[in-house]
């Protein structure tokens, strides 16, 4: 095999890999949720069986289980459409991840640069300068923020910044309050 078609096998791989991967997260999360006692439409106030009835048959919840996941698979496949939000009544489920990626994003691509400037710099520095004060010191370092868990960091972070020195905002609302979440989402690639 040639170096290209190698590569192409390789991603045309992880493309199937992260199509199975997504099946399967779907497939189990929605048997895990018609496993739950209970459903969508019961709450603190009861309604009539009648009204019940209407609901589970204008949202299809009164065809088999079977049927009901296979319309599932087939909207999600075939328009993108997982249909309307139960919890937030007259939204469909696709706006609001759509609502909520715009700030993910956003996050995500900051968070990635950040790291990519910074865990190149320090890998170059500690590479070039074979200070052993300095290597320790990156290491070390590298290492705190690899194994602890970002919302433990994210939460030191917090109580640092925020609360005790009062330098950033402690919510996103504004941008001085996007600086705390995009570095806690960089640290672990960073290092």
């Amino acid at each position: 095999l040639t170096m290209s078609s190698k590569m192409l096998f390789y991603i045309l791989k992880r493309v199937l890999l992260a199509l199975l991967t997504i099946w399967i997260v779907i497939t189990v999360t929605f048997f895990v949720m018609h496993s739950v006692p209970g459903g969508p439409f019961v709450g603190e106030k009861a309604i009539s069986k009648e009204a019940q009835a209407a609901l589970e048959a204008k949202y299809g919840l009164d065809k088999p289980l079977w049927e009901q996941y296979t319309t599932y698979l087939r909207d999600i496949v075939t328009r993108f459409d997982f249909g309307p939000s139960l919890k937030q009544r007259g939204r469909m489920v696709i706006d609001i991840i759509m609502d909520g990626m715009k700030t993910s994003a956003k996050l995500g691509l900051i968070a990635a640069a950040y790291a990519a400037v910074v865990g190149i710099t320090l890998g170059a520095v500690a590479a070039l300068r074979h200070n052993p004060l300095l290597d320790k010191t990156i290491m070390v370092i590298t290492t705190a923020f690899v194994s602890m868990p970002s919302f433990i960091m994210g939460s030191f972070l917090l109580i640092i910044f925020s609360t005790k020195l009062g330098w950033l905002p402690a919510n996103g609302a504004s941008q001085g309050g996007l600086i705390l979440p995009i570095i806690t989402l960089g640290l672990y690639p960073m290092a």
